[in-house]
């Protein structure tokens, strides 16, 4: 958490500035290879103060200047490739056929995630692997501060500082961080003065004003509710005040079903979050916590060392600006489980009641519970890499899959990935788990299990583990199988899940066997 740094990058600080910057945390550095057929050197230079904020250090590492793409001399040990062309070099070519078909030839030797930066060019492509960046979405903005001719000489490129600029914070801030990091899961919000103007307990509710830069962070919030951030309440007010507050105030954007879960009480604001990230089962370092005093993230800071903060502004309208470019926030690609998210972690406590009132037998059948599994379905390569990448309770290895891992052990024929979507009578869990397995010799090694946190404690993790292990055991035909397990900072669920069935299978290829209960849940399993 540093308000000083966001203070710094977000009051239009100047080129010089930027460039003087000195970071002063130390991130593990991630290697990004820049192949170019115009200078990205302008942006680099101002870059520093975005990474640094977004908890990255990155070093660049350039190609010579090739308009053929010829990926001859690509560091393929990068952590990321960024392709930065200016497209008004391909004035005589298809250059969108071009540019595929090189991307094309680019996959067979690079397999991690690549940025696409266009200047002047706009091609059409859905690929898992790569991400296309228009700088497009900058020119209106700039109008005629977009190029630079007179510097091109000097600088390597047309772009223009001012554009150099933009890219160096939209690259810094949202998309690099999007490609290297999984993003954030939740927002805790205050109440008073950040999501309006007013204290509620004073001012009562008819009278807290809701200015236009509140009604745009509230649109806002709830956009990225919809996506499937969690949207939670940490405030130091009576809760019955806040419910009716959200009852009468018919003008807020935002409404009480777009909140998973609202704490409002007199208890500290580090309390109430480590209340959140019980509910949610996520770690608090995926948490954005957005307040206006600076002494309560300081505070949440103390007691979770690992939490994001956003000091929210006097102006909302800046609050909002820093949300939208806030590190974690970006999502590339939506899921189809980003919709039902918040409505499944809900339904927990209603499943957690029934959990307590029943045998675990009679719980299982009750909930009507259904699982789905696949067998290397390309459809969700994307969901799969994601929950890799998010993972942290129940995980094996810890091998966080790009989509391209995913789509490489699908297509292989001595390994397989496995899934499994989950629903109940309550709410629908959508994709939940996934397994990976290799086929060496006569046995199945299984390199990764992870299962979402949504779905664990609900009694059937032994099945969804076992029974996937058991579909890729089948898939690749062999009776033995090798599990590999390495202990990490947080998986002690998966840790103690393994201690208990797979312990015997650790060292070597040992005899395995599974069969699914039928008789407590319905099973069906898919093929492509």
């Amino acid at each position: 958490m540093n308000i000083e740094l966001q203070n710094f990058i977000f009051s239009n600080p100047s080129r010089l500035d930027l460039i003087n910057y000195q970071p002063k945390s130390q991130f593990p550095c991630v290697k990004i290879c820049v192949y170019r057929n115009h200078s990205f050197e302008l942006v680099e230079h101002s870059i520093r103060p975005f990474l640094d904020y977004a908890g990255l250090c990155a070093e660049f590492i350039y190609s010579d200047y090739d308009d053929t793409l010829s990926f001859f001399d690509m560091d393929v040990s990068a952590d990321l490739l960024i392709i930065w062309l200016d497209a008004n070099r391909y004035k005589d070519i298809d250059f969108s056929a071009f540019l595929k078909s090189r991307l094309l030839a680019l996959k067979e030797k690079y397999h991690k995630p690549v940025l696409v930066v266009l200047l002047d060019g706009e091609v059409d492509l859905e690929d898992n692997q790569i991400t296309v960046y228009s700088l497009e979405k900058f020119r209106e903005e700039l109008g005629l501060s977009f190029y630079d001719y007179r510097l091109e000489k000097f600088s390597g490129t047309v772009m223009s500082s001012a554009l150099s600029l933009q890219v160096s914070q939209d690259l810094g801030l949202n998309y690099i961080p999007a490609l290297m990091r999984p993003c954030l899961k939740a927002i805790v919000v205050d109440l008073d003065n950040t999501l309006y103007s007013g204290v509620l307990g004073e001012d009562g509710s008819s009278n807290v004003t809701l200015t236009e830069g509140h009604r745009l962070l509230q649109e806002k919030l709830k956009a990225l509710a919809e996506q499937g951030f969690f949207l939670c309440i940490a405030s130091k007010n009576e809760e019955s005040d806040v419910l009716e507050m959200f009852r009468e105030r018919t003008d807020f954007p935002l409404r009480l079903n777009d909140f998973t879960k609202i704490c409002c009480s007199w208890n500290s604001k580090a309390e109430s979050i480590s209340e959140i990230s019980q509910f949610l089962n996520i770690g608090t370092d995926s948490i954005l916590f957005i307040d206006d005093n600076p002494g309560e993230l300081y505070s949440a800071a103390n007691a979770h060392a690992d939490i994001h903060g956003l000091l929210a502004m006097q102006d909302a309208l800046e609050t909002r600006y820093i949300l939208e470019n806030y590190p974690g926030m970006l999502k590339l690609k939506n899921s189809a489980e980003d919709a039902i998210r918040s409505e499944d972690v809900q339904a927990n406590a209603v499943r957690s009641q029934m959990q307590s009132t029943l045998s675990a037998e009679d719980y299982i059948k009750s909930l009507e519970m259904s699982l789905t599994f696949h067998i290397d379905n390309p459809k969700q390569i994307e969901r799969i890499s994601e929950l890799s990448n998010k993972t942290n309770q129940f995980i094996f290895n810890y091998k966080r899959y790009s989509p391209t891992d995913i789509e490489y052990l699908m297509r292989c024929a001595d390994s397989s990935v496995i899934t499994v979507q989950l629903t109940d009578k309550l709410s629908e869990s959508g994709l939940i788990a996934a397994c990976t397995g290799n086929k060496i010799d006569d046995y199945l090694e299984v390199q990764e299990c992870f299962v979402s946190c949504r779905a664990l404690g609900r009694g059937i993790d032994e099945v969804i583990v076992l029974g996937m292990i058991s579909y890729i055991q089948e898939a690749l035909n062999v009776s033995n199988i090798k599990v590999q397990f390495q202990k990490g900072e947080r998986n002690l669920p998966a840790e103690k899940f393994v201690a208990k069935y797979l312990c015997n299978y650790l060292e070597r290829p040992t005899d395995f066997s599974y069969h699914i209960p039928n008789d407590l849940l319905s099973v069906r399993l898919e093929r492509y």
